[in-house]
């Protein structure tokens, strides 16, 4: 659980400043679970230059509530979370001297988010919340009010941690009760799943990875999981202690973050797949509209199919969606754009959320990578497009992967920006 904070000071000398305004929200993860927002009555004067950036007065700030008045509420919002801030380091020491004043020790574990994104988004000029919120689009309708600070900080940690591929950002897990039987602990298992499509982790006791999956129906992947008897099963529940969810919005991203984190992680109990493209889309110009067939690669020689797909069933899927969509579909036709894949271009398909998309990364004819945007905000040049990508391995699986999903129309074109065009 975390708590994303930012705090308004009224200025002054160091350890004599008091708050005058505070934005907490409590996050779980996915969503905001509860928040706190309220100015301050700092018992003293607001310094000009305060006055000038935040546009908190003093008058503003009169019948604003004193911090013992929130100091219940703001213990409530941050028990058992770790406080992220953007130089978390002033916020937390603003909000424990607050306590001291008070005389209650107030501690808390913090996570800064300057540090992380020096980490993961490298190579920008600098790291300030104002700078970062130009480079990756996101919304704060007013700088320097801790509300709107908060959420664009709220913004850019969910991005981090999509971007976080080693997961050294700790997420927020649901624990199962110690000691229950099996199928005790198969429904809290079932109970704690907010999300039936994306990645599912599963966690020892200690903390380590021992499982991970990825599903359309999470709930049911984990019932299949856990049905059997063999060995490897009863000592997989046997250990099995807490699970994460993380929703993916579609099937490619979660097949994706699966193999890569398979690839770093290795889980114990995961056991090895490769990726094997057995059948293909061909295509038959000399038809008018072009005729689509599927076949398996080992029977046609030579000859280059417009895709591959690991099997029948995924191929017949998308060529029936396909030629459903023809019928149906106000949007273009996508087979001259497989036919002629371009070296530049975004794809973009669902979000994890109604107000989200995720858009794939089409860089020298290869997918490199994905990322999430919200529909409020814009991807005005391709440097912020690189700076929300979350890169991928150059697996040559995953780019047929992308082109059944155009043809199917589960993921459409979008337009590039300007200059990448």
């Amino acid at each position: 659980m975390y708590c994303v904070v930012d705090i308004e000071s009224s200025g002054g000398p160091f350890g004599k400043e008091s708050m005058i305004e505070i934005a907490a929200f409590r996050y779980d993860g996915e969503e905001i679970v509860d928040q706190l927002i309220s100015l301050v009555h700092p018992h003293r004067k607001v310094q000009p230059y305060v006055q000038k950036i935040t546009g908190i007065t003093d008058k503003m700030l009169l019948r604003a509530p004193r911090f013992h008045e929130i100091a219940k509420r703001l213990i409530d919002i941050t028990q058992d979370a770790v406080i992220v801030g953007h130089n978390v380091e002033f916020d937390y020491r603003m909000i424990r001297q607050e306590f001291d004043r008070l005389g209650y020790q107030f501690e808390r574990s913090t996570l800064d988010t300057i540090s992380l994104a020096e980490s993961l988004i490298p190579g920008l000029k600098s790291y300030g919340l104002d700078s970062l919120c130009e480079e990756l689009g996101l919304t704060r309708p007013a700088k320097h009010r801790a509300e709107h600070d908060a959420r664009a900080t709220l913004e850019l940690f969910e991005i981090l941690r999509d971007k976080d591929q080693s997961k050294g950002i700790n997420s927020f897990e649901q624990s199962i009760l110690e000691g229950d039987y099996h199928k005790d602990k198969i429904r809290d298992l079932l109970r704690s799943v907010k999300h039936n499509r994306g990645i599912y982790y599963l966690h020892d006791r200690h903390g380590k990875l021992i499982y991970l999956g990825a599903s359309d129906n999470i709930k049911a992947a984990i019932n299949r999981l856990f049905i059997g008897d063999s060995e490897r099963i009863v000592a997989l529940k046997d250990q099995t202690h807490s699970l994460k969810v993380e929703p993916t919005g579609n099937w490619l991203i979660a097949r994706i973050k699966k193999q890569e984190e398979l690839n770093l992680s290795h889980p114990p109990f995961n056991r090895i797949q490769a990726s094997n493209l057995q059948v293909g889309i061909f295509v038959d110009k000399r038809q008018n509209p072009p005729a689509l067939s599927v076949n398996d690669l080992a029977k046609t020689g030579k000859k280059k199919p417009v895709l591959k797909a690991s099997n029948l069933q995924a191929a017949n899927r998308a060529l029936r969606m396909y030629q459903r969509g023809l019928k149906g579909r106000n949007g273009k036709d996508p087979l001259p754009f497989l036919m002629d894949m371009p070296e530049k271009a975004l794809v973009q398909a669902k979000g994890r959320q109604s107000a989200e998309r995720s858009v794939f990364v089409i860089e020298e004819g290869q997918l490199k990578g994905y990322l999430f945007y919200k529909l409020n905000d814009k991807l005005k040049s391709w440097e912020r497009v690189h700076h929300l990508m979350t890169p991928i391995s150059n697996e040559p699986s995953y780019m047929e992967f992308l082109k059944l999903g155009i043809l199917s129309g589960e993921f459409t074109l979008m337009s590039l920006p300007a200059e990448a065009e």
